[in-house]
């Protein structure tokens, strides 16, 4: 897996409010040039704002698959 690319699964936690679970390891032993963690911090933050952004509550509500690769637009 590329270090900049991010498999995520936006849900909800036991409260209601918005979870982020990162899927697999990309971070364990990763050797990152400072552009590249730049931009994984992008991304990150254009995760967390999603998230901010969806809604939470109800019977009906469904997990958000997310998969953000190298490259993406700021």
């Amino acid at each position: 897996m590329n270090p900049t690319s991010i498999n995520a699964t936006v849900t909800r936690c036991r409260h209601g409010q918005a979870l982020i679970v990162l899927d697999g390891g990309p971070f364990n032993g990763t050797e990152i040039r400072p552009h590249e963690l730049r931009q994984l911090a992008q991304q990150l933050t254009a995760l967390a704002e999603m998230a901010l952004r969806l809604p939470t509550g109800g019977k009906r509500f469904r997990p958000t698959r997310v998969f953000i690769e190298k490259g993406m637009p700021s």
